[in-house]
């Protein structure tokens, strides 16, 4: 996946969930994130959707766990979102 991808989500999550840039974002999870929280959860998806320029669903709001998890959906979106 592109790195600008990752950087951009990285900033969103590091953003809204208080984190510092070395942050090991790959093993951040919703269960273990003390800061992650439902209000952290909309902000989390409000910048994905106005940064990435795509509209999450519902069960995307659940799937929505980790930072990886994040990624998966974003690439599903862009992939569908191609001509």
């Amino acid at each position: 996946m592109n790195n600008k991808i990752k950087k951009t989500l990285a900033e969103i999550f590091s953003v809204v969930l208080e984190l510092s840039e070395n942050t090991d974002f790959v093993s951040l999870r919703r269960i273990t994130e003390e800061n992650w929280d439902s209000l952290a959860h909309a902000s989390i998806i409000s910048g994905i959707e106005s940064e990435f320029k795509i509209e999450l669903s519902l069960a995307d709001y659940d799937r929505l766990s980790s930072f990886s998890s994040a990624l998966l959906i974003i690439k599903e979106k862009h992939q569908w979102m191609r001509p």
